[in-house]
């Protein structure tokens, strides 16, 4: 049995937000506990993760999840929530002890591997100069459609495009179907409902799910693209039942919530509950 533990919930804002007086907030502060959310990243096992934003730290010390043993990264898109070149430079010797065996590989799109190559190359300090075998890191850039194959941990990642804007990035952001042992998961956050050929590529796979994690960036609204939420949520996790890949067996999760979604945790959990959907917090852990 596999296990991915959730170490953010939240969208881009964080929630509170910053500098934010909704609802939402307001009632985040009162109620702490699954209301209190960093930004989004997983845990799939101590040597694997996915995505790496500003939080990254505080998850770190939350969950004890000692990064010395992280082998393999996996980034979904370069926003900053989800991508922060900034610790990775920390790595090098003299911040920390890093055995030169010790290579993290760090696997995603072209706009990813441009973003950390410029970030390392642009720093105004002269140890820098581009030179990632000082900091024991290795770039891979991900193709959406070709698998990952990490055979010492007997898994598989396969990224899908996302329907997600970028902004002036030259880059596709990507979901991924990810095989851990005889178990398969769906991570599915910063997408609006699925692209055609998306639809289309899962139908001729017809995997079996045993989880999934949906975007869920608009709470309880009706967002379809970008990002997903409300009705589209259930759309997306109804046609997957349709053709196969969801059943009773799955476990279904929303996550990566935005405070204008306009719901708290109790609240999203009314709306999403009586649809078989559970709502993931800051810290879950899901065997599946």
């Amino acid at each position: 049995m596999a296990e991915i533990q959730i170490l953010g919930s939240a969208a881009a804002e964080g929630i509170p937000a910053i500098f934010c007086n909704c609802r939402v907030c307001c009632e985040a502060w009162k109620n702490g506990g699954k209301d209190l959310r960093l930004r989004t990243a997983y845990k799939l096992k101590d040597t694997v993760r996915v995505d790496f934003g500003p939080d990254t730290l505080t998850q770190e010390y939350r969950y004890q999840l000692h990064s010395e043993r992280l082998k393999h990264l996996f980034i979904t898109h370069s926003h900053e929530d989800h991508c922060v070149p900034d610790l990775l430079t920390y790595r090098m010797p003299g911040f920390s002890k890093v055995e030169e065996d010790n290579i993290l590989n760090i696997y995603g799109n072209a706009g990813i591997i441009h973003k950390i190559q410029t970030f390392f190359w642009e720093k105004p300090y002269n140890y820098f100069n581009g030179d990632f075998g000082r900091f024991r890191l290795k770039l891979q850039e991900l193709k959406s459609y070709k698998e990952v194959v990490l055979e010492e941990e007997d898994m598989e990642f396969l990224p899908l495009p996302a329907d997600h804007q970028i902004g002036l990035v030259d880059e596709l952001p990507q979901i991924f179907v990810i095989r851990d042992g005889a178990s398969r998961a769906l991570i599915a956050n910063d997408t609006g409902f699925f692209r055609d050929e998306v639809w289309q590529f899962l139908e001729q796979k017809k995997f079996k799910f045993d989880l999934v994690i949906s975007d869920c960036t608009g709470g309880i609204r009706d967002i379809e693209r970008g990002h997903m939420s409300g009705k589209y949520v259930l759309e997306t996790k109804a046609r997957l039942e349709k053709m196969g890949s969801v059943t009773d067996s799955t476990k279904y999760f929303i996550n990566h919530f935005s405070h204008n979604g306009h719901a708290t945790h109790a609240e999203l959990e009314e709306f999403y509950n009586p649809h078989g959907i559970q709502v993931a917090y800051d810290g879950l852990t899901i065997s599946y």
